[in-house]
């Protein structure tokens, strides 16, 4: 995509003036060229597809990308100067806006109308090549659309491109329904599904598909603030209950038709399920699960910092260990034969002794592919967390307890440290939590080089799920529900199959939980259930401090607040976020959500 990047730039050269008192801008190039040539009117589109947040890159070296899963709590941010620590925990959400989260991309969706109005002119571009492009740049504003639906409900509506002379009765746009929203977005991907591509040589582009999936995805979210919301503002936000099935029922057929009709199936090309589990999210050769990504390519000049930030301390990069994970995400990955991943509190005691084989070795594959723990082999070498060792002394055969002491080694042991590195485990008073996020680092990523791995923004286990989810409120209508989960979801983890009985709301939303953990998803999830208030307001979430036994090889842990003592702070009003005072000043049509 970014040839046309280069292409636009050169053709600005070739066009410019030399005569110093021409008054025509010579850095501009005019709408007649722009919409009668292929490379500027892809160059236009590449534009806008870099615009938008498919996912959340911004903050020096991209450290933001772990700021929407540190708001759904399954991991933070190391320092408290960073915004998905700063910004996530004691901070209220109130009048003045949705901080970092807030997202009004008007100034993209204007583009795209300019867009859509112009192409539709071309004497010279075929009617083929329009219509696929049309439906792309579409499917762009549907996207953008989604994303302020989520977090202000209804939003204005907006399909055309206005004038500088417009009158302030254009201008000054009042919000439609969320209904309206949802119902525009479900429409256009009807639409343009039927135009898109089933596949294209270009990575990163709409397809047929993505568009069914944004539906897929888009559709369950609707359906879910109907089940579990109420109407307010007049039905400005929120929909009939009685509407739910109707949007379940829209995201199970979108779903099903990807499912049975697209040319995609779960990753499984490693017979080793834990390192299936890695390659899934690195292997960007014809990975068969990826509906929708967004490239990524260093040479290009398109890159991003994950592994720079993500990699545990000792093997390489600068600034690493950025993304602690916390032992309520931990709890959520049940065992492989069954058993629940939520522990007795009373072992975390600082003396119970924990068998490493069971704890982690026993533990669903997702979570040993997805998440680094006490000695897990990365690049060959183990990882250490822990913060002392206790230990016999082959000198005089008394047990000691090592100090945090850097380099210290284990008496009569083959090197093995009496800590872990600092980061992991006790530097900045209780910063690090004893875990950290695996899923997304790539080992191969040279260091000191930023990443050239593609973010998967939309795979077919995400499918899978909704379909289970609009099924199970549906009364599995198609009656696969089950051998969905458990023969292709579970069975793919290596998790043992549940029973009609199991197959409760709670297991399926752990489901989604686990297989969809650090994708973004989380935070989201937790707001359509209308659970995050639950979940996470005043909720502490918990660091784990690991001390080993070199005698026995057991793990002794204690848990501790993981967040310096600060909380999230979600109100019930903060399902919908403040449109914000700005906004309110300047457009006085716009009214302000509740509880602002």
């Amino acid at each position: 995509m970014k040839k046309y990047l280069f292409v636009l730039f050169g053709l600005c050269m070739t066009f410019s003036c030399e005569d110093p008192f021409e008054l025509t801008p010579t850095d501009i190039i005019s709408d007649a060229f722009v919409f009668e040539d292929e490379g500027l009117a892809d160059a236009f589109v590449s534009d806008l597809y870099n615009r938008v947040q498919f996912h959340m890159t911004s903050g020096g070296t991209n450290i933001n990308m772990g700021f929407i899963n540190s708001w759904g709590g399954e991991h933070r941010n190391f320092a408290p100067w960073q915004a998905a620590f700063g910004q996530v925990t004691n901070t209220p959400y109130d009048e003045n806006g949705a901080r970092l989260l807030d997202y009004w991309p008007y100034n993209n969706i204007r583009e795209c109308n300019v867009f859509i109005e112009n192409i539709a002119k071309s004497a010279s571009l075929g009617a083929d090549y329009i219509a696929q492009r049309t439906a792309e740049v579409r499917f762009i504003r549907a996207w953008e659309y989604f994303e302020m639906a989520k977090r202000f409900g209804g939003v204005p509506i907006v399909t055309k491109a206005l004038g500088i002379d417009a009158t302030e009765e254009e201008l000054f746009v009042a919000r439609n329904s969320e209904k309206e929203v949802y119902d525009f977005i479900g429409s256009e991907m009807d639409e343009i599904s039927k135009i898109l591509p089933e596949g294209t040589d270009e990575l990163g582009r709409a397809t047929k598909w993505a568009a069914l999936a944004l539906k897929s995805r888009a559709m369950l979210y609707a359906a879910s603030v109907a089940r579990n919301g109420t109407e307010q503002l007049n039905g400005l936000l929120g929909f009939p209950a009685s509407d739910a099935n109707g949007y379940y029922q829209q995201s199970l057929a979108a779903s099903k038709e990807i499912m049975d009709n697209g040319p995609f199936s779960l990753y499984r090309k490693n017979s080793d399920k834990v390192q299936n589990l890695i390659d899934l999210f690195l292997d960007e050769g014809d990975n068969p699960e990826s509906i929708f990504v967004v490239k990524y390519d260093f040479e290009a000049g398109k890159n991003h910092a994950f592994d720079v930030t993500g990699t545990p301390a000792g093997f390489g990069f600068s600034w690493n260990s950025n993304y602690p994970v916390y032992l309520e995400t931990m709890e959520k990955f049940d065992f492989i034969d069954g058993a629940s991943g939520k522990m007795d509190p009373a072992m975390y005691d600082g003396q119970t002794p924990l068998d490493p084989a069971r704890f982690f070795g026993e533990r669903d594959p997702r979570f040993r592919a997805w998440i680094f723990y006490p000695e897990t082999i990365f690049k060959g070498l183990p990882v250490y967390f822990h913060t002392s060792t206790v230990y016999t002394d082959p000198a005089d055969g008394q047990r000691k307890t090592s100090t945090k002491q850097p380099g210290f080694r284990i008496p009569g042991s083959d090197g093995f440290p009496g800590a872990g590195h600092a980061r992991h485990g006790y530097a900045g008073g209780n910063n690090p939590t004893g875990l950290l996020r695996r899923k997304h680092i790539n080992p191969s990523t040279p260091d000191g080089t930023r990443s050239s791995t593609d973010w998967i923004i939309i795979r077919l286990a995400e499918i899978m799920l909704n379909y289970v989810e609009a099924a199970y409120y549906l009364g599995d209508p198609n009656g696969d529900m089950a051998d969905i989960l458990n023969n292709q979801i579970r069975d793919r983890a290596g998790m043992p199959a549940l029973t009609a009985e199991q197959i409760t709301e709670d297991k399926i939303r752990q489901e989604r939980q686990v297989e969809l953990a650090f994708e973004e998803h989380v935070f989201w999830d937790l707001r359509r259930w209308r659970i995050a208030v639950e979940e996470l307001d005043n909720r502490a979430r918990h660091k784990t401090t690991w001390i080993k036994d070199f005698d026995t090889g057991m793990y002794f842990l204690s848990k501790e607040h993981g967040d310096k003592g600060r909380v999230r702070l979600h109100p019930e009003r903060n399902y919908y976020y403040a449109l914000g005072l700005g906004r309110i000043a300047d457009n006085p049509k716009l009214v302000e959500n509740p509880g602002y």
